[in-house]
């Protein structure tokens, strides 16, 4: 009978050690997870940049929809002549601080909310379905290819060019990117994603 009881009692010991070795196991973050967030740069087009049109709409005092171009210096026009900066701002903070430029010192209460367009970007060149493709927020240039049905078989895939709604271009190749994600390049609202051809 004692014999029974120490084995019990040891094989109840062994199955303690081994869950919490296993609990200890499930608590250990390896590198996947924490490393992929903190090396992934374009997760961060989710803010307002200049060129988006607003539609704020307001429940009570102001006019309402009050429709503004995000300028060029990142603000935007609201009514009694004043002004707040939009760009790189999310919906949610600007929305606040609308709200907070209102009240109390004009209003008693005020409840904001912000439309937006759909943002756009453009591809064109060696790829399969060409033309304007609607920007979800966290884009890439082997993303906006792939959502444009892919490469052509005459593509010069080491040389694609992005031209920024700004004016500026910046060449990246596309086989690098693949292997290595760090070497993608973002894209943003209005830009377009050339695909040249090959000559060889």
């Amino acid at each position: 009978m004692n014999r029974s009881r120490k084995s019990i009692e040891r094989i109840a010991v062994v199955a303690f050690l081994l869950l919490l070795g296993i609990l200890a196991g499930c608590e250990t973050t390896g590198p996947g997870v924490t490393d992929q967030k903190a090396i992934n740069p374009h997760e961060t087009d989710t803010t307002y940049r200049a060129g988006d049109k607003l539609t704020i709409e307001f429940d009570i005092g102001l006019p309402t929809p009050w429709t503004q171009t995000v300028r060029e210096d990142g603000k935007i026009s609201l009514p009694y002549n004043k002004s707040v900066a939009a760009a790189n701002k999310r919906k949610g903070d600007l929305e606040q601080e609308i709200h907070d430029i209102f009240v109390p010192s004009i209003l008693r209460r005020l409840t904001v909310n912000i439309r937006s367009e759909d943002r756009t970007y453009f591809v064109d060149g060696e790829v399969h379905l060409p033309g304007q493709k609607v920007h979800t927020g966290l884009m890439t240039g082997t993303k906006a290819i792939a959502a444009a049905g892919d490469f052509t078989d005459f593509a010069k895939k080491t040389d694609i060019q992005i031209n920024r709604a700004n004016g500026q271009t910046i060449h990246f190749n596309a086989i690098k990117a693949l292997r290595d994600p760090s070497k993608d390049v973002p894209v943003y609202p209005g830009d377009r994603v050339h695909v040249p051809r090959r000559f060889f």
